[in-house]
């Protein structure tokens, strides 16, 4: 099957499963583009440099869950392990991966090109330049992040390979191999993270003013090294995209593939000899998270940076940065909070047949949420509010998401002693 044929095949596969027009990535990028303008003219009643900065807090959040999507578009995908049992060559695999990823940028890249418009109506240049970020970022989504995420898939696949790894052992002298799945979520978390930075750093330049960093260099830098890296990975990625599809399924189901599950940190060990009976499942869910979710401290490091940078600029307008950060931070709290209490963190019917008390799990779900929280989120949110001229309003902002994620952590914790006790 060739490339041509595959991609026709899955465009049909898509619009068959789609749930509605509604869900198409057209309509999704004019509603969040629309809901982007409507907060950038919001502030532009303040301010140009107010809407500049709340434009950019919103195009990098909005790309950051672009970046964070990219391995699902390439090898997190529920029909991964069929497409690789069929009879297709890697380069048609690869090219259909990429299109999903082109596709999705696409998307993002309207979405965040409409929620500039109402500065539009300041000077066409002022536009120019926030567009020029954008498409930077649409680069990065559709190119760089994908080659990323396939470089790292790579590395996986070949740590699969038993033979693979005995010459790597032979050639280094190394008695054991570092293990690699968690490359998967990882690596493309530090890529966006460093792209996301490197753009924020820009934010002077929007508004005219001189950045910490020439903006031509950084965007003709993002740019090009999005079109190098795709073109490299481009001509090594279709020996090896079976292999990819085939070894990420394994690993994503715990079979046919060796488990790399690491000790608990020392952060996580003096948190969980605090819980007493719930040290054991404190330390069971934290090497799975670690395992299976690396997207919870490739974007906790993300968040970690914003604040930090945050509050060591001092911004004169730092409610956008603020609000988006811990808003969205807040968000992905709770969606750690249900992971913790589904597979392949935790089985319904295994759990209770453990000498265990509901209430020392319970505990330990908690607990991981809170440490998670206070490691990434809280304490650099302390630094970035302390260092704000408004104090007040700032530190009511973080209060309340975290009071939204403890809530979230103490529901989903009393939802499964129900489950349980059923």
């Amino acid at each position: 099957m060739t490339s041509r044929e595959l991609i026709r095949w899955a465009a049909l596969h898509e619009r068959r499963s789609r749930a509605g027009w509604w869900t198409s990535g057209i309509v999704v990028a004019l509603v969040v583009g629309s809901l982007i303008a409507g907060w950038v003219a919001w502030r532009d009643d303040v301010s140009i440099t107010a809407a500049s900065h709340a434009w950019l807090a919103a195009a990098a959040v909005t790309f950051a869950i672009a970046f964070l999507r990219v391995p699902f578009h390439l090898y997190w995908r529920s029909d991964a392990s069929l497409l690789a049992q069929l009879p297709i060559e890697g380069g048609a695999l690869f090219d259909v991966a990429l299109l999903r990823c082109l596709h999705a940028a696409k998307s993002t890249t309207l979405a965040v090109l409409i929620g500039a418009l109402p500065l539009a109506r300041h000077s066409g240049e002022l536009y120019a330049r926030h567009a020029s970020v954008a498409l930077a970022l649409g680069a990065a989504a559709a190119l760089f992040l994908p080659a990323v995420a396939t470089w790292a898939a790579m590395l996986v696949a070949i740590g699969q390979d038993q033979t693979r790894l005995a010459q790597i052992k032979a050639a280094t002298g190394a008695a054991e191999v570092p293990p690699s799945s968690a490359l998967l979520g990882a690596l493309p978390g530090l890529a966006g993270t460093v792209v996301i930075v490197g753009v924020i750093l820009l934010a002077k330049w929007l508004t005219g003013g001189v950045s910490v960093l020439p903006a031509p260099a950084v965007l003709g830098g993002l740019v090009g090294m999005s079109v190098l890296s795709f073109l490299a990975v481009r001509a090594s990625a279709p020996r090896v995209m079976g292999a990819i599809l085939r070894d990420v399924s394994a690993l994503d189901r715990q079979r046919l593939a060796h488990l790399e599950i690491r000790p608990p940190t020392g952060i996580e060990r003096a948190i969980g000899g605090l819980l007493g009976e719930g040290a054991l499942p404190y330390g069971k869910d934290a090497r799975l998270v670690r395992r299976r979710y690396p997207m919870a401290f490739a974007l906790g490091a993300l968040i970690f940076l914003v604040l930090v940078i945050v509050g060591g600029a001092q911004p004169d307008d730092p409610g956008p940065w603020l609000t988006v950060t811990l808003a969205g931070a807040a968000a992905y709290g709770v969606v750690l909070a249900g992971r913790l209490q589904k597979p392949p963190i935790e089985l319904q019917r295994l759990t209770p047949t453990l000498p265990i008390s509901d209430a020392a799990v319970a505990r330990a779900k908690i607990a991981w949420v809170i440490g998670w929280w206070t490691i990434f989120i809280a304490a650099p949110g302390v630094f970035a509010v302390v260092r704000q001229d408004e104090l007040v309003p700032y530190a009511a902002l973080l209060g309340g998401a975290s009071v939204v994620v403890l809530v979230a952590a103490l529901r989903y914790a009393r939802k499964t002693r129900v489950q349980r006790r059923r």
